[in-house]
C-alpha cells in the first residue's frame, strides 16, 4: 500500500546542515515527527554550506520521518548564478516527485525560489493543503536593496509567484510582527490568513560542558562583544558602522574587544577595514561547526551583537536572536526601528537598539553596560527570562503543531 504522508516538506536546508535554517527546520520537524504526523522531507543530497559533501539518498528517521535527497549539482551559494541554478535545479525535480507522491499538507518557503511556488501548484490540482512559510520575502527585499531592478523579468517572475503564494496558500507563517503587518497592506492578504509564529533556538545552557580552552580560543581579557552569524548583504551596512564605533572606543577603554564568528560574501571587506583602520580590539573566526564549541563561544562572550540593515525592515528577522536570548547575555542591537526585535527589546528589556543613536551616545550605552554591574545584570537576567518564556522550540514547535492539526 502506498505510504500517506500528513506533511511533507520541500527546503534547500535540512538536517544535519547546521546554518540557522537547517537547524530550525531539522528541530521542528524532529518534534513534529514526535507528534506522530507522518512526515517527508525532501532536500538536496548536498549540504548548502559545504556542498562538496554528498548525502545519502534516503534515510529513515523513525516511524513517522523520512528524508529524501535530491540529487544536484555540486554549486556555491555564495555565487550569485550558481546559487539561482541552485534553487531552479531543485524546484524542477520537486515538480517531478511530487506528483508522485500522497500527501495531505505540502510546506515550504523562501528562499529557494521556485519551489514553493511549483509545491503549491502541484497542490493545488491534488486538492491537497499549502502551508507557506516565509523566512525572507522576496523578491520584495531585493528591490528595498537594490540588488535587482524593479521591471526586470526575474523580478517580475518572482513578484507573480509570491503574489500568488499569498493569495492561494491555505495558511501563511511569518516571523515577525512587521511581516505580518506589511503582507497584509501589501499583498492585500486577510490577516486571519496569516499566523505569527517566532522562531526559536535550542537551549545553549542545558548539557553545557563548559571548556576554559575554547573560552581562550576566541577571548582576550576585557568586556567581549560577539557577533555570531552570517556576513552578507543584510548584515553588512550595520557592521561597518560598529566596527568604526570599534575605533572610537579603543581610544577610550582598550579593553573592549569585538569578536566577529562566521562567513559570508562580505566578510573580507570587513577583514579589509580592520586592516585600513589599524583595529587591534577586533577579531575575526570562521563559522564554528561543532555544538559544544559554540555553546562555549557564546557562554563565554559578555553580551552579543546584532544586527539587520534597515531595508530588511518587514522583509526578515534575525535568527540569531533566539540563540542570542538562550545564552543570557544583554544584546546589542543595530536594527530598524519597530521591527520584530525592536519590538521585542522594548517589550522585555534584554539590552538596546543603537540604530537611532550617534556613535557617541551608542558608546556611552556600551560603557555604561560593561561597568555598571547591576544594569549588566538586569539584562542579562532579562534575556534568560524571554528565551525562557517566549522562544523555546516547544513554544513554537506547539503553534506549528496546532496550526497543522486545524489544516488536517
Amino acid at each position: 500500500m502506498k505510504k500517506r504522508y500528513d506533511l511533507v516538506l520541500l527546503t534547500l536546508n535540512f538536517y544535519p546542515g547546521t546554518e540557522a535554517t537547517s537547524k530550525l527546520l531539522s528541530d521542528l520537524i524532529f518534534f513534529l515527527s514526535g507528534k506522530n504526523l507522518k512526515i517527508l522531507v525532501i532536500s538536496p543530497n548536498r549540504l548548502y554550506l559545504t556542498p562538496e559533501k554528498k548525502l545519502n539518498n534516503f534515510e529513515k528517521i523513525n516511524n513517522n520521518l523520512d528524508i529524501l535527497r535530491i540529487k544536484v549539482p555540486k554549486l556555491d551559494k555564495n555565487k550569485g548564478i550558481q546559487k539561482i541554478l541552485l534553487f531552479y535545479l531543485f524546484s524542477l525535480k520537486i515538480k517531478k516527485i511530487l506528483k508522485q507522491i500522497d500527501y495531505k499538507i505540502a510546506f515550504s518557503l523562501i528562499p529557494p525560489f521556485f519551489t514553493a511556488y511549483k509545491a503549491l501548484k502541484i497542490s493545488e490540482n491534488k486538492k491537497s493543503k499549502f502551508l507557506f512559510l516565509v523566512h525572507d520575502l522576496h523578491p520584495d527585499t531585493m528591490i528595498r536593496r537594490k540588488q535587482a531592478k524593479e521591471n526586470s523579468f526575474i523580478i517580475k517572475l518572482l513578484k507573480k509567484q509570491t503574489q500568488y503564494l499569498l493569495k492561494k496558500s491555505s495558511k501563511i507563517i511569518v516571523i515577525g510582527r512587521d511581516q505580518k503587518k506589511y503582507i497584509s497592506k501589501e499583498y492585500n492578504v486577510n490577516s486571519n490568513k496569516i499566523s505569527y509564529i517566532p522562531n526559536w533556538s535550542k537551549d545553549l545552557l542545558y548539557n553545557l560542558e563548559i571548556n576554559k580552552n575554547i573560552g581562550s580560543k576566541y577571548y582576550g581579557e576585557g568586556f567581549n562583544i560577539l557577533y555570531a552569524g552570517n556576513i552578507g548583504e543584510a548584515q553588512i551596512p550595520q557592521l561597518e558602522r560598529f566596527i568604526l564605533i570599534m575605533k572610537k572606543i579603543e581610544k577610550l577603554d582598550e579593553k573592549i574587544n569585538f569578536i566577529v564568528v562566521g562567513n559570508g560574501r562580505k566578510k573580507e571587506k570587513l577583514i579589509e577595514l580592520k586592516r585600513k583602520k589599524n583595529l587591534k580590539n577586533i577579531d575575526f573566526y570562521d563559522y564554528v561547526y561543532d555544538y559544544n564549541e559554540y555553546q562555549n563561544l557564546m557562554y563565554y562572550a559578555d553580551c552579543y551583537f546584532l544586527s539587520l540593515r534597515n531595508e530588511s525592515k518587514e522583509m526578515s528577522v534575525p535568527s540569531k536572536t533566539y540563540y542570542y536570548l538562550s545564552g543570557g547575555k544583554p544584546i546589542i542591537a543595530d536594527i530598524p526601528i519597530d521591527s520584530e526585535i525592536d519590538i521585542c527589546l522594548k517589550e522585555y528589556d534584554f539590552g538596546f537598539n543603537i540604530s537611532n543613536l550617534s556613535d557617541d551616545e551608542a558608546i556611552n550605552k556600551i560603557l555604561k553596560l560593561k561597568n555598571d554591574k547591576n544594569y549588566y545584570t538586569l539584562l542579562s537576567k532579562n534575556s534568560r527570562r524571554t528565551y525562557e518564556n517566549k522562544y523555546t522550540l516547544e513554544i513554537s514547535a506547539n503553534k506549528y503543531y496546532n496550526l497543522i492539526k486545524s489544516l488536517l
